[in-house]
């Protein structure tokens, strides 16, 4: 991971602190908002009062008059009016608030979605159902059919008229057909960024005006769930939005299922993560008609049995979502695709689930993957990336082999024959190997602000003018960096961290693998984002950890902590007796290692050989436990092995000579001593004086570090340290107590035995 820091000069500095004084907020603020392009008062202002909105006429849009026109023509005529929609949660909130909508005009239009099985989009199946069943004279698409041609004019043939709403780019070749949309180019409407429910909300003001606002609700919700940049009137939309679900005025079924999740509050953030998910489920298990049902029916039973149904598939889909991931997992342990991308397929692997776990693992391996299934004799693909890598690209490149494909830079769709599978992986992987270095896969963090100072409760206050945050407005992220912190878990058992800095109480959830290395010295860089925390009725500022990274920094309780790693090593199940290779072949091979690239893990025991080599500070650093996921490559000081989970590594290479090396993973052992034990004795009567001077210095200090520091042998009292702690004369909890009335003999310890026997 890269930090970048953001600079500005004396000019900048200076509007900055102008911004600050004319809109009446802190200069902090000021910043994260003149980096965001928000430079002047009236900007600032206006982003920070999305409640204020002037709404942009609907019939700007191209297209909008003659869709009207013909709708009026509908419900003169009495005619049979289908809405079609799509499976996701945007197609599905942009039927139903068309559907509505269209009622409150007048007209009773049936809604129809497809199931993902029968593809995105105008689906010549679905629609020849809809021709025999319900005869329709218009058909009107909310969220699709900007590129449906051939479908289109088949429908004309048969004498169905056809109005496409949409937001998807426009192809080459559009549809014969009235057609509104905000990617129309050269139309007077200022903004391009609706998702398909929004062009569905501009057609419902354009019908029946500002009664339409009552499903901004819906609007909102798929906004957010279909990542549409929240700036503009996009922010808007989700503010007035989340408001009527706020004050109780939104959808029965939003109601349902909020309930249903159990969100403790409401936020364009909250509605991404719960709501969305449980709506998506029942696509993705191949029911999106329920989903579509619930927002539609005026039966409080049936709601209830419906949200419960997408309850359900939001079970059943996490579960099967945790079972093709720890699949995909183990493929790629025994032989899968692994080089630049990653690159999987299996027949049994469910299709509306390859996006979720494919964004999964580029998250964790910080590579692109795409993962196939099979449908209908071929392999069809979802992929994902992250950084600079462009996975569209690189798909496009194996264009003379695919069926077809799809997307953007960091989402992509592919169909694929299984006999081309093969070439198509190595293309992928040849291409992203040529045109992208080593870099361009790593992950790269710009803060919005570097905290120098208290992190108050005014300026967590005003991060939260900045709500709702989403896609294009992302949570300020600020940077705290820190030498000497104090952590631990919340409770006891907790996997989650409340962590304390000069300037800021942090929460870090499930963050206890971070614990070791934050208890050292080390820097630390912790990046942060906002909240306001209230208890008893008192507001107070918080951060919630998002990530840390460190710093390598000579100090001593490292050392220490290092030292005691060493020596609990001692018991672990490993090779005593192994070959040590020359300091310049490790250092050959050090060199050769690719810092952002996977399955090499580097580990020094004593980090004060941390300057033996030249290039260790590119390397993901680990002080005591292995804080990176994926088998990316790190660099590990003074961890204790026997406790890390190294099924990703395929390699370890030891910087210096540990006192056990962990079997099972290749390794390369250098012989650059690493802690001089020779000066510790296991004499009994050297180890009753220790115990009697460790115990005088308890009644002082009952920190491990200062006892070690203040012994003229730290080698010998580290040592001895842990023959007592394991025998029971110590207690160790974060701090040393001695145990009163214990009796045990040195030869119970395996670390003196080990010991002894070396």
């Amino acid at each position: 991971m890269r930090i970048i820091k953001k600079t500005y000069n004396v000019s900048q500095q200076n509007l900055i602190d102008s911004l600050a004084k004319n809109a009446g907020i802190l200069r902090s603020t000021a910043e994260i908002l003149y980096g965001r392009g928000y430079d002047t008062a009236e900007k600032a202002l206006e982003f920070m009062s999305p409640e204020k909105w002037e709404k942009y006429s609907p019939f700007t849009l191209s297209g909008m008059s003659e869709a009207v026109e013909r709708i009026k023509e509908a419900k003169e005529n009495g005619e049979t009016v289908v809405v079609y929609g799509d499976y996701d949660v945007d197609g599905i909130c942009a039927t139903t608030v068309l559907v509505n909508s269209l009622k409150k005009f007048g007209i009773s239009a049936h809604a129809v979605i497809p199931e993902r099985e029968n593809g995105y989009g105008l689906s010549e199946g679905v629609l020849n159902e809809v021709l025999d069943n319900l005869f329709p004279d218009l058909i009107i698409t909310v969220d699709c059919g900007i590129s449906a041609v051939k479908e289109v004019e088949y429908l004309k043939d048969l004498g169905v008229d056809i109005i496409i709403t949409d937001h998807h780019e426009f192809p080459e070749i559009t549809p014969d057909a009235i057609i509104v949309s905000t990617k129309t180019k050269g139309q007077e409407y200022p903004f391009e960024y609706l998702s398909g429910a929004g062009v569905s909300y501009k057609l419902s003001c354009a019908l029946i005006g500002d009664d339409a606002d009552a499903y901004l609700d819906l609007v909102a919700l798929a906004t957010v769930a279909d990542s549409m940049p929240l700036i503009g009137e996009n922010r808007n939309i989700v503010y007035h939005g989340v408001e009527l679900i706020k004050n109780g005025r939104c959808s029965k079924a939003l109601t349902s299922l909020l309930y249903a999740s159990g969100a403790r509050d409401i936020s364009a953030t909250s509605l991404s993560f719960t709501v969305a998910p449980r709506i998506n489920a029942a696509g993705r298990m191949g029911d999106a008609y329920s989903a579509l049902k619930l927002f539609l029916t005026d039966s409080h039973k049936e709601r209830e049995e419906l949200t419960e149904k997408l309850n359900r598939y939001n079970q059943a889909r996490q579960q099967e979502c945790e079972i093709l991931y720890s699949d995909a997992k183990n493929k790629l342990k025994t032989g899968g695709n692994y080089g630049k991308v990653i690159v999987l397929y299996d027949k049994e692997w469910k299709g509306g689930l390859l996006g979720i776990v494919s964004a999964r693992l580029t998250e964790e391996y910080g590579l692109p993957s795409i993962l196939f299934s099979e449908l209908d004799g071929a392999l069809h693909g979802s992929a994902r990336s992250n950084g600079e890598v462009s996975v569209y690209d690189a798909i496009a490149s194996a264009s003379d082999i695919l069926i077809e494909y799809g997307g953007h830079s960091q989402a992509a769709g592919v169909t694929v024959s299984e006999e081309n599978f093969e070439e198509f992986a190595n293309r992928v992987n040849a291409y992203i190997s040529e045109n992208y270095g080593e870099t361009a896969f790593e992950k790269t963090i710009e803060p919005d602000y570097v905290l120098t100072e208290p992190f108050s409760l005014r300026f967590a206050k005003e991060i939260a003018k900045f709500e709702p945050f989403g896609l294009g407005n992302k949570k300020p992220i600020i940077l705290a960096e820190e030498q000497n912190v104090s952590a631990r878990p919340l409770k006891i058992g907790s996997t989650h961290l409340a962590i304390k800095t000069p300037n800021v109480e942090l929460v870090h959830f499930n963050g206890v693998k971070f614990l070791p290395p934050l208890e050292t010295s080390v820097k630390k860089s912790i990046l942060f984002e906002s909240s306001v925390s209230s208890y008893n009725g008192k507001e107070q500022p918080k951060g919630i950890v998002k990530t840390i990274s460190f710093t390598f920094s000579s100090n001593d309780d490292l050392a220490i902590l290092s030292l005691k790693n060493a020596l609990l090593s001692l018991c672990c199940k490993g090779a005593n007796n192994f070959a040590c290779a020359p300091v310049t072949s490790v250092k050959t091979l050090v060199n050769a290692c690719n810092p952002s690239g996977h399955g090499t893990l580097l580990v020094l025991t004593n980090p004060d050989n941390f300057y033996e080599y030249d290039n260790l500070s590119s390397f993901s650093l680990c002080p005591l436990n292995l804080t990176v996921t994926g088998g990316k490559n790190a660099l590990l000081i003074g961890g204790d092995l026997s406790t890390i989970d190294l099924s990703s590594y395929d390699e370890i290479i030891y910087l210096d000579k540990p006192l056990n090396v962990v079997n099972g993973v290749k390794s390369t052992v250098c012989e650059l001593p690493s802690f001089d034990f020779s000066l510790v004795s296991t004499d009994r009567n050297v180890m009753g004086a220790e115990f009697r001077r460790i115990k005088e210095l308890i009644k002082y200090s009952k920190n491990r570090v200062d006892i070690i520091k203040e012994s003229e042998n730290p080698y010998q009292t580290a040592f001895s340290l842990e023959v007592f702690i394991e025998l029971g004369f110590i207690h160790e909890d974060r701090a040393l107590f001695i145990v009163d009335g214990v009796r045990n003999d040195l030869s119970n310890s395996k670390i003196y035995s080990a010991f002894s026997e070396n």
